[in-house]
């Protein structure tokens, strides 16, 4: 089992590895980031949708945006179209 963890991480670690020396992935999330940047910037809200695990993960991401991450910040327009229990809780 022990050899079977520790393959996985490190099949994980290349996998990270190899994204991060992907330049055109990093130049699609800036522009992502940008556009927004850019939206939020105008007065718009981030939406974001999953569905199974990923919904968790919509929901995570907007109450990242809704309350605060690392800054201290206003809270910034969003929500996950599955459900805001997340955010309830975490705010």
């Amino acid at each position: 089992m022990r050899a079977y963890i520790a393959g996985e991480l490190e099949n994980a670690a290349q996998i990270t590895a190899g994204l991060s020396n992907d330049n055109a992935l990093i130049a699609a999330i800036e522009q992502i980031a940008q556009v927004c940047v850019d939206r939020l910037n105008q007065g718009a809200k981030i939406i974001f949708a999953g569905n199974g695990g990923s919904a968790a993960d919509a929901q995570h991401f907007a109450a990242e945006l809704v309350g605060r991450f690392y800054f201290e910040r206003r809270g910034l327009p969003a929500i996950a179209l599955n459900t805001d229990t997340s955010m309830i809780t975490a705010i």
